[in-house]
C-alpha cells in the first residue's frame, strides 16, 4: 500500500509539473481573466495539488505523515508566493525609477532643441524601458499606443501620461516642450511619494513574515516546558489536524499580508484598473 501511495504521489507531482493541462489553464486564466481571478485560479490549482498529495499520503502512511506532507506543501507554496511577490515589487520599483528618469530625459532633450522623436530615440539608448517605443517609432507605428502598452506594466504609469501629452500635441499641433516638463515634474513627484510608501510598507511585510515563523518559536517553547509537541502532532488524529490547521492559518496570514502590501504598492492599483478596463472591452 505504501508503494502504491508513493507511486501515486510521484505521478501527481509529475502531472502538475510537466503536464500541459495546468499550463494551458494558467494561460487561459492569464488571457481572459483579470489579475485577481488569475491569482485565484493559480491558488486553486495549488490547493488542489496539496490536498490530493495529502489524501494519497493519508491512505498510504496514516494521519501523521499526511499532516507533514500537507503542511510542507503549504509552507513551500507560501515561500514561493512570498518570493514572487517580493520580486514583483522590486521590478515595479525599478521600472518606476526608470520611467521617471526617461520622462525627465525626454523633457530635457526637447527643451534644448531636439524634436520629440529624436529625443525619444536618444533617451531609449540610456533607458531600456523605452526600447519597445523606439522600435515602434522606427517602423512608423503609433508612438502614443506604444507608450500606453509599455505604461500598462507595473510601475510604468508615467509613460501613459507621456502618451497623453504626445497624442494631444500630435492632434493639435501644440508644442510638446511645456507638456513634457509638466509630465516629468508630475512623474517625479509621484516617484518621490512612491519611494516613501514603499519604505513604509517594508515594516508590515517584515512583520507578517515574522508572524509566520512564530509557530517554530511555539514548538521550541513546548520543548523547553518539558512537553512533546512533535509526538502530539504526529500521533493520533487530533494532533495532525491541529498541525495542518495551524500551518494553514499561519500561511494564510503571511499570504494575506503580502497581498495587502502588494496592493498598496504604488502603480499596482492603476495597472489592475487598466487590466479590468481591457477585460471589459
Amino acid at each position: 500500500m505504501r508503494f502504491v501511495a508513493a507511486a501515486a504521489v510521484s505521478v501527481l507531482v509529475w502531472v502538475l509539473v510537466t503536464h500541459p493541462g495546468p499550463r494551458r489553464l494558467r494561460m487561459r486564466l492569464g488571457q481572459r481573466a483579470s489579475p485577481g481571478r488569475r491569482d485565484l485560479g493559480e491558488a486553486a490549482v495549488v490547493v488542489l495539488g496539496i490536498g490530493a498529495a495529502g489524501v494519497v499520503t493519508l491512505v498510504g502512511w496514516g494521519p501523521g505523515p499526511a499532516a507533514v506532507a500537507t503542511s510542507t506543501g503549504c509552507v513551500l507554496a507560501t515561500v514561493v508566493q512570498a518570493v514572487r511577490g517580493t520580486r514583483r515589487t522590486r521590478r515595479t520599483t525599478q521600472r518606476a525609477d526608470e520611467v521617471a528618469r526617461a520622462c525627465d530625459l525626454i523633457g530635457s532633450l526637447v527643451a534644448i532643441g531636439h524634436i520629440p522623436t529624436e529625443a525619444l530615440l536618444l533617451a531609449a539608448e540610456d533607458c531600456p524601458v523605452l526600447a519597445p517605443v523606439a522600435a515602434a517609432d522606427r517602423v512608423g507605428a503609433d508612438v502614443p499606443a506604444a507608450l500606453r502598452a509599455v505604461g500598462g506594466q507595473p510601475g510604468g504609469t508615467g509613460l501613459v501620461r507621456l502618451a497623453q501629452a504626445w497624442e494631444v500635441s500630435a492632434r493639435t499641433g501644440a508644442p510638446l516642450g511645456g507638456a513634457l516638463e509638466v509630465v516629468a515634474d508630475a512623474v517625479r513627484r509621484d516617484r518621490e511619494v512612491g519611494q516613501v510608501v514603499t519604505a513604509e510598507l517594508a515594516g508590515p511585510r517584515a512583520s507578517g513574515q515574522v508572524l509566520g515563523v512564530l509557530p517554530i518559536v511555539g514548538l521550541a517553547a513546548g520543548f523547553a516546558m518539558g512537553g512533546e509537541p512533535v509526538t502530539f502532532f504526529l500521533e493520533g488524529v487530533l494532533g495532525p489536524m491541529c498541525l495542518v490547521v495551524g500551518i494553514a492559518l499561519a500561511c494564510t496570514g503571511v499570504l494575506w499580508t503580502e497581498s495587502l502590501v502588494e496592493r498598496a504598492t504604488p502603480g499596482a492599483r492603476r495597472v489592475r484598473g487598466h487590466a479590468r478596463r481591457r477585460a471589459a472591452r
